[in-house]
């Protein structure tokens, strides 16, 4: 049977964790997600000192060879023990999950595994990927994130050959692309409800993980309980009522909140809710609505501007 890092004993996770934090705490390096088992040669002359491969197919937890570091981990629990480590990866490629042929079974690059997965990218970095795999529309919206993603041509300095990684393209025609990528979350803006302070910004729940109480999320139904065990303060919005979340919140003293989109552009009810059952719930007194996409949470942003005109009235 595989082994997954929850089969280590805690001196094995420490001594596991030394070895990758020397190795890659002041290094450039490249990560490259599903990246299949073979090790290929022209890894090395990659323009990183390190190459970490991450595929659950690997034999072994970890193996390293010269440059390159095999992870057999799956996605969840590698970016999960990155973050524990704190690294943080100058360059991100995922080309081929094995959705339609292989043992793919979720999008890495869809919103709410990719979201978990960028914090332990830096804030400026390249990112390889293939588009034509989703379908451009698709991916429109995949990519549509608080950042600001420059498509790189074989002239510019920073472009690496996305075939290095892969042969899909020969297999399926499908084109590779290559951006430079700068992070660019929303200023927060904020409105009272009742006693309680609501928040919007357009940035990365996960990025603020250590400062919430709690983040409700969406999440894959398969990995619910995989995510749940690396991110243990993590609830999945699909089971909660707004009764239900406000329970939960009362009944753990949640104070700080944070919430992705779930309710299909219409937050007013939920707001009515809010402020109707103050006085039987008073948790959480602060909450944040975090967006990946920029057309998300316009309802609140009126409200936000409505406040802050009738500050600027009084």
């Amino acid at each position: 049977m595989h082994k997954t890092i929850t089969d280590f004993s805690k001196n094995d996770y420490l001594e596991l964790s030394v070895i990758l934090k020397e190795r890659l705490i002041n290094g450039r390096n490249l990560i490259y997600y599903a990246s299949g088992t073979k090790i290929k040669k022209q890894y090395a002359d990659l323009p990183f000192d390190n190459i970490v491969l991450v595929d659950r197919c690997f034999k072994d937890i970890l193996s390293i060879n010269g440059k390159v570091i095999s992870v057999g981990l799956n996605a969840i629990q590698a970016t999960a023990f990155f973050k524990n480590i704190g690294i943080k990866f100058d360059a991100f490629v995922c080309i081929n999950e094995g959705l339609s042929e292989g043992a793919g079974w979720y999008s890495i690059h869809g919103n709410w595994s990719f979201s978990n997965i960028l914090p332990i990218i830096k804030d400026e970095y390249l990112h390889i990927a293939c588009p034509n795999s989703y379908g451009r529309r698709k991916w429109k919206k995949l990519f549509n994130l608080p950042q600001q993603a420059v498509l790189l041509g074989e002239e510019d300095s920073s472009y690496i050959d996305p075939n290095v990684f892969s042969d899909y393209y020969k297999v399926k025609g499908k084109e590779f692309c290559v951006w430079k990528v700068t992070k660019s979350s929303g200023v927060p803006v904020s409105f009272n409800c009742g006693r309680r302070k609501i928040s919007v910004q357009h940035m990365n729940i996960w990025e603020d993980y250590e400062v919430l109480d709690v983040l409700f999320v969406r999440c894959s139904p398969l990995e619910t309980e995989n995510l749940k065990s690396v991110a243990p303060k993590v609830e999945f919005l699909k089971n909660y009522s707004f009764d239900q979340i406000l329970q939960f919140c009362r009944n753990k003293k949640v104070n700080a909140l944070g919430l992705s989109p779930w309710l299909a552009h219409n937050y007013d009810d939920f707001l009515t809710f809010l402020e109707e059952n103050e006085g039987k719930y008073p948790y959480p007194q602060q909450i944040t609505f975090y967006h990946l996409h920029k057309n998300d949470f316009k309802q609140l942003y009126a409200k936000a501007e409505q406040h802050q005109i009738a500050l600027t009235a009084n």
